[in-house]
């Protein structure tokens, strides 16, 4: 892989390019669903190519192959340098340049206990008819549907700068919903994904099939659950709920790109200017700090470095509620007055062009040792919300609604019965800035995003969310159903 990588670069070079940098990949992923008690879809697939993006005064180049050979090495850097060429002739003042990073010379591999595909296909299909078994033992429950995966990423990256690095990724992930229906009515309860880069140990941590029963339990009750009452209402919302709020209006709010308008055509733009930095533009509550880290230890952006050869590094987005960084890729970060890159430029294949992705970015915990129910014991009219569910944003990420999995009613400071159906709605800095309670570290969960979706052609990366349990003060509650 490092020879090929070496030798389109040095092609890059020899055919006139100003700089270049070449990705040599190979990816395994394997997916294992069962619906009911029998397997729906068993694949095990391997990818791999080459890609080569090249500079030449001022334009990118960028092409790719599915195959891994000298000569194809060769053609494509020789490509590359030809549509950077053409590109260059309409680039005008308009010429890219990059962010300083020194050369690197690594070696990153995800810290595995148990290699996943050295686990047996058949055991992992026991493991999940094992579910969905004890799943649908339950009253009402009318379809079990339970999925495992396991991904192995393998890449040689190479520079005329003079960066040589290898990283080895491994990612694993499992989650299973159940389906209950009664008359007219049907609802579903999942066992939250908790996607790692870690081995199949972490699988076996999780408790799956001891969770079963629980899950199918949840999903016929939420049949018989009342609906919300509509208004202002005190919210208190665990982590797994949390990490899709974090990753839509504050990750992609911060992709300076997206900033700059590079994502105007598909996703929108976003509402936090390069004004919003000079003028300490406040986000959130003085508690709301969000931490970028893609050094975090199982983080799935934790790759060691960034697919432009970047090391992975720890940033903050907001500090006691005030905004201080973007997310940036190499291209970008000189745009708004970075000497360097903050990493976050990633592709989703050998042939893909790395373009601004979310890091691992988390709410940090509270500094007070507080519990869930501590969280509760001062709400008088307020919704307990665990999971996600349906969500919606506008393009600028400022105005949005979130769903979830589980409700439930707190009146006086307890949870009382269980709700179904819950929508609310807020605007980003309102929501952000009526934060006033987080749980401790011990509550603090590192939550995962394996699907999301950017770009033209889109691309699906992942990466971690982590956050304790949040109280927001009077948001708008709305019924999902009526």
């Amino acid at each position: 892989m490092k020879d090929l990588a070496q030798r389109a670069v040095d092609t890059a070079k020899h055919a006139g390019a100003d700089y270049a940098d070449a990705r040599v990949l190979r990816v395994r992923n394997q997916q294992i669903q069962v619906l009911d008690l029998s397997p729906k879809s068993i694949g095990d697939r391997t990818d791999a190519g080459i890609g080569i993006r090249v500079l030449k005064d001022g334009a990118w180049g960028f092409a790719s192959i599915s195959r891994v050979d000298k000569r194809s090495a060769e053609k494509v850097a020789r490509e590359a340098v030809a549509v950077a060429k053409a590109s260059s002739l309409t680039a005008k003042n308009n010429k890219v340049k990059l962010a300083q990073e020194p050369p690197h010379i690594d070696r990153f591999e995800t810290e595995v206990e148990i290699d996943p595909f050295s686990v047996p296909i058949d055991d992992k299909l026991g493991l999940l008819l094992r579910i969905n078994e004890s799943i649908l033992r339950g009253k009402d429950i009318v379809k079990a549907i339970a999925v495992c995966r396991s991904k192995h990423r393998h890449q040689f990256f190479i520079s005329t700068e003079g960066s040589e690095i290898e990283t080895l990724i491994t990612t694993v992930d499992a989650t299973y919903t159940a389906v209950a229906v009664k008359g007219n009515d049907s609802q579903t309860r999942t066992f939250m994904d908790f996607p790692k880069n870690a081995g199949w140990e972490h699988i076996n941590s999780l408790r799956l099939a001891e969770n079963a029963e629980r899950i199918a339990d949840q999903a016929r009750a939420k049949l018989s659950a009342e609906f919300p009452a509509e208004g202002k209402k005190d919210l208190i919302l665990d982590p797994f709920h949390m990490s899709l709020t974090i990753h839509e209006s504050v990750g992609h709010a911060t992709e300076l790109d997206r900033v700059l308008g590079y994502e105007a055509n598909f996703a929108g733009t976003s509402f936090v200017t390069l004004d919003k930095k000079k003028d300490k533009f406040r986000y959130g509550s003085d508690i709301v700090n969000l931490v970028a880290d893609n050094t975090l230890k199982g983080g799935l952006s934790s790759t060691g470095y960034d697919d432009e050869g970047v090391q992975c590094q720890k940033w903050d987005i907001v500090r006691k509620g005030i905004f201080q960084n973007y997310s940036s890729t190499r291209e970008v970060a000189p745009l708004a007055g970075y000497k360097r890159s903050f990493g976050s430029g990633r592709a989703d294949s050998y042939a893909s062009l790395p373009i601004n992705r979310i890091p691992n970015l988390s709410l940090m915990p509270g500094r007070r040792s507080a519990s869930p129910d501590d969280l509760i014991a001062d709400i008088k009219d307020g919704i307990w919300i665990e999971g996600r569910g349906s969500w919606s944003i506008d393009q600028r990420r400022l105005n949005f609604q979130f769903g979830g999995d589980l409700f439930y009613r707190i009146k006086n400071g307890k949870k009382t019965g269980m709700l179904r159906d819950v929508i609310y709605q807020s605007i980003t800095p309102q929501f952000w800035g009526s934060v006033d309670g987080l749980t401790s570290k011990k509550y603090w969960i590192p939550c995962g995003i394996m699907n999301c979706g950017k770009g033209e052609p889109m691309q699906i990366a992942q990466m971690t969310h982590g956050s304790p349990w949040v109280r927001v003060r009077k948001v708008q509650v709305n019924r999902g159903k009526k």
